[in-house]
């Protein structure tokens, strides 16, 4: 991988663990957060989401275990996306986070998408 495609996409993957991580932090602190979480009935959980948020931007971040925490960060955020659409709230930021992820996935990973089938002999 070149040099500028890997600054690239660490930059994209930094933009979008901090918007994750900035979310993380609304869970435990912010009061309008705190609500909006207890709109949406996920009140009893929010400082487990916080934490399984927490988790998954950890295993993004770090280069071994970037592909799960992709995959992690996809479910959590399609998690929002449906949650949020189901009372009526708006997705933008959750959609541009996941977008964020996946380019940042495919900009570090550019395997991630390829499938072969070996056989063994």
């Amino acid at each position: 991988m070149n040099k500028q495609r890997k600054i690239i996409g660490w930059i994209v993957t930094i933009i979008a663990c901090l918007a994750t991580g900035w979310g993380v932090i609304g869970k435990f602190i912010s009061p309008e957060m705190q609500a909006k979480m207890t709109s949406i009935g996920f009140e009893p959980y929010t400082q487990m989401v916080a934490v399984f948020e927490l988790i998954t931007v950890v295993l993004f971040i770090l280069p071994q275990t970037g592909r799960i925490g992709a995959l992690l960060m996809s479910a959590l955020m399609a998690g929002a996306v449906s949650a949020h659409l189901g009372h009526d709230q708006n997705i933008g930021f959750q959609i541009t986070i996941l977008c964020l992820v996946w380019a940042a996935t495919l900009i570090r990973y550019p395997e991630f998408l390829r499938f072969s089938a070996k056989q063994k002999s």
